[in-house]
């Protein structure tokens, strides 16, 4: 495992003379990014102004070379400060949002452009007997570790499903903490103040607005994917014995939740709503069903879809923004489900196929658009 000193002497190799070979390399050290991500990855998956990155796609290797799949992992994360400042600096590079990171270009890069630059590195640094992108990767877990990240967030973080993957590699940089039993009191009716520390740390918490029939349904997705620390509702329904509050409360509890997603069955209040969380900074994660079964080819989730249990998405397949997959529902190769639509249970979207923003496809139907001309 690479030292904080030998880390130190590789981010200031990679952050003199920057160019595009050593952004990438720099995003696997500072984001814990797969080699395959950050070669997939494009000037426009990142946000450098609300400083989140999207990671969508993968590189993978094909009969003709590498090619674009989605992601096994998709999902959206908070970019340090640190590499914020670093990736501005770095726009010279990029003439365009279609440029790949790696390449500057709309050229997919090859996974040695990598291991060339950090090769180079060595050579002048001597930092390690061999140096890889996987070695800046474990470096940035074992920096989350060391720095008191729970185990759930990182995992998320990084991409790995399993928690049990950390543990048996970097077991050993878990501090046990006795003294952290004293965080307890918050459970006690007698503490005198349950926000008297300053509230709640946000962790990875998901904040759900709307607690009607589609509520539970996200939180049962919410529940089995086992990376939300804390998982509430907000509804209007005063009746409505699963709301901690009324939806007007989310601007209130941004300290306490990172993420939040709109689950309302009408698709205007649930545009409505998505729109009011991004502009007060959640995270809107995709949320996705174990059980749901997702072709590895060219397959793209946008912001907020919900795919829901036993979901099976063909390949070549376009699911805009806000979302719902509703249980059991097929989409066949080459559709497209434009933003904030609903496609109901058992319902089967026929290949090619686009089904328009903020429709409803009821349950059990067959789906067919007419094909242009």
């Amino acid at each position: 495992m690479l030292t904080e000193h030998q880390c130190q002497l590789i981010e200031k190799e990679l952050t003199e003379h920057p160019e595009p070979r050593k952004v990438g390399a720099y995003l696997c050290l500072n984001m814990g990014l797969m080699l395959s991500e950050v070669c997939a990855l494009r000037l426009g998956d990142v946000d450098l102004i609300s400083g989140w990155a999207e990671i969508r796609y993968m590189a993978v290797k094909g009969r003709e070379g590498l090619v674009l799949e989605a992601a096994d992992m998709p999902r959206r994360l908070p970019m340090p400060p640190h590499v914020r400042r670093f990736l501005g600096a770095c726009l010279e590079f990029y003439p365009d949002r279609d440029c790949f990171i790696m390449t500057g270009s709309d050229e997919l890069p090859a996974f040695y452009m990598v291991q060339n630059v950090l090769s180079a590195v060595n050579k002048r640094q001597a930092v390690a007997p061999t140096l890889s992108a996987m070695d800046l990767r474990n470096a940035f877990i074992r920096r989350c570790i060391q720095s008191g990240m729970d185990l759930y967030t990182l995992c998320f973080y990084v991409g790995i499903r399993q928690p049990n993957v950390i543990l048996k590699r970097f077991g050993n940089y878990f501090t046990p903490r006795p003294e952290s039993v004293s965080a307890l009191e918050k459970f006690s009716i007698y503490r005198r103040s349950a926000r008297q520390d300053g509230g709640e740390s946000a962790g990875m918490n998901l904040l759900i607005l709307g607690a009607g029939s589609q509520g539970p349904v996200v939180k049962e997705i919410a529940e089995a994917l086992g990376i939300f620390s804390r998982i509430a509702f907000l509804d209007d329904d005063p009746n409505n014995t699963l709301a901690i509050g009324p939806l007007s409360d989310y601007r209130e509890l941004r300290g306490e939740f990172t993420a939040a997603i709109p689950s309302f069955g009408d698709s205007l209040l649930r545009r409505e709503y998505f729109d009011k969380l991004v502009r007060a900074g959640y995270a809107i994660p995709r949320l996705i069903h174990p059980s749901a079964t997702i072709s590895k080819s060219n397959v793209s989730l946008g912001v907020g879809v919900v795919v829901e249990a036993k979901v099976i998405i063909a390949n070549d397949v376009t699911v805009e923004d806000n979302v719902i997959l509703s249980a059991g529902c097929v989409l066949d190769r080459e559709c497209v489900i434009e933003a904030d639509s609903h496609v109901g249970c058992a319902c089967t979207v026929t290949r090619g196929s686009r089904v328009p923003a903020r429709m409803r496809v009821p349950a059990g139907s067959v789906y067919e658009s007419k094909k242009e001309n």
